[in-house]
């Protein structure tokens, strides 16, 4: 990544290094983990509590010609570690996935299938391993790289974090490294394209909670701390904040580049102190860019001010208010806790899941409701005619609120 872009973030970590004890829910971040602040943590329990990946089989499924339908799986021998991966608890360790694109009115097949992400939550008795990744464009081939780095990364991480007694963080980023080294091989191997991933692992020290973090491209991790009423992201120093992000570009990402070498050029770790109740979340940008407040349409860019995503059933005519980028950044954050955050009642993990990925379904309803309306109207059209239809579809579509994508999430709740 260039100087520029790390200066600010660089800068935010070494002024905290020689601070003293972590401050609790301070994000420390850095490109390189060893200038991370170093804390002891407790010994790690493998004692398995609860496993899930998704969707559908999830890592378990890696192999080079991906088909259709669901794979049968044999419980009897581990894979990545573990024997069983449909093993989740809604109250404390789950993931969700789904496809916010159209559906085919005449076929009923979904646009942009299969969902070319994949997730993995191994929690322990005291620890535990989110992981998430996000498959660049669609198809088979993304898809089978997202769940190669899952199974890679979750495979690594099931043995390195147990053979031993480790003491301290950077014995978990060190780790974590290796983790992301496994991916990457893993999709070499098995002849996956692209994909993003993020790795977070949440440990504990005597009565402390920390929450140690890796993000290769745009798929974020968040801490929702109810006692604070905030959501906080852990991977925010990936990027300038500063900067609008281009929502086309994952900014980094593993797989089969040119030179079949990961593109790390946004990799950043991150350490975050965070209290017993909290719940940790990672994202694919399929959820996280829905709650940018210039794509849900309650803003516009301060860059580009005319252009507004506008729902045909609003009412006022007042135009949305410019927002910097950093603005941006404390709104999307502000937005997921309010839809967390009903009211006071206790939440489960399923809960978090389901109450972030409602908010982006209704969000993106309108554009599936007009692209599978036109479709209904042009049945039958070929040719130029059809051409100009995708064309004004297109145009029509970016006006309106939301993006549609593939979103997934996992969740962990701190016990």
């Amino acid at each position: 990544m260039n100087e520029e872009k790390r200066f600010t973030w660089q800068k935010f970590a070494s002024f905290f290094q020689s601070s003293g004890p972590l401050h609790p829910y301070r994000l420390y971040s850095n490109e390189n983990y060893s200038e991370l602040p170093i804390e002891s943590i407790s010994s790690l329990s493998n004692n398995t509590v609860a496993c899930e990946s998704g969707p559908d089989v999830g890592l378990v499924d890696i192999a080079r010609h991906q088909k259709k339908g669901i794979l049968k799986v044999n419980n009897t021998i581990k894979i990545a570690g573990q024997k069983n991966w449909q093993m989740p608890d809604q109250q404390f360790a789950c993931g969700l996935s789904t496809s916010l694109y159209d559906h085919n009115p005449f076929t009923g097949e979904v646009n942009g299938e299969p969902i070319a992400d994949c997730f993995a939550v191994c929690a322990q008795e005291n620890n535990a391993i989110l992981s998430i990744a996000d498959g660049v464009n669609w198809g088979y081939k993304p898809r089978l790289a997202a769940r190669c780095a899952i199974h890679g990364a979750m495979s690594c991480l099931n043995e390195k974090l147990f053979e031993k007694k480790l003491n301290t963080t950077k014995d978990i980023f060190e780790r974590i490294n290796l983790a992301i080294e496994t991916a990457q091989q893993t999709i070499v191997k098995n002849e996956g394209s692209l994909t993003t991933l993020t790795i977070s692992i949440v440990c504990q020290s005597n009565r402390r909670w920390f929450v140690c973090s890796a993000i290769v491209g745009d798929s974020n991790a968040y801490v929702y701390s109810p006692k604070r009423k905030s959501v906080f992201e852990l991977t925010q120093g990936s990027r300038n904040l500063n900067n609008e992000r281009d929502m086309r570009s994952p900014g980094g990402a593993l797989g089969m580049t040119m030179t079949e070498k990961a593109d790390l050029s946004n990799l950043t770790y991150s350490l975050m102190e965070i209290e017993q109740g909290d719940f940790i979340f990672l994202t694919s940008d399929g959820v996280s860019d829905n709650y940018d407040p210039c794509v849900s349409g309650c803003a516009a860019s301060i860059k580009t001010p005319s252009f507004i995503r506008k729902s045909s059933h609003t009412i006022s005519e007042m135009p949305p208010t410019p927002m910097t980028a950093q603005e941006r950044h404390l709104y999307s954050l502000r937005r997921m806790y309010l839809s967390i955050a009903v009211n006071d009642e206790q939440l489960s993990a399923l809960d978090i899941c389901n109450r972030l990925l409602q908010y982006v379904i209704r969000l993106t309803d309108e554009q599936r409701q007009m692209i599978e309306q036109g479709i209904r109207e042009n049945q039958g059209v070929q040719g130029v005619a059809k051409d100009r239809f995708e064309m004004e579809m297109r145009d029509k579509v970016i006006k309106i609120p939301g993006k549609l994508d593939h979103a997934s999430i996992v969740v962990y709740h701190v016990r």
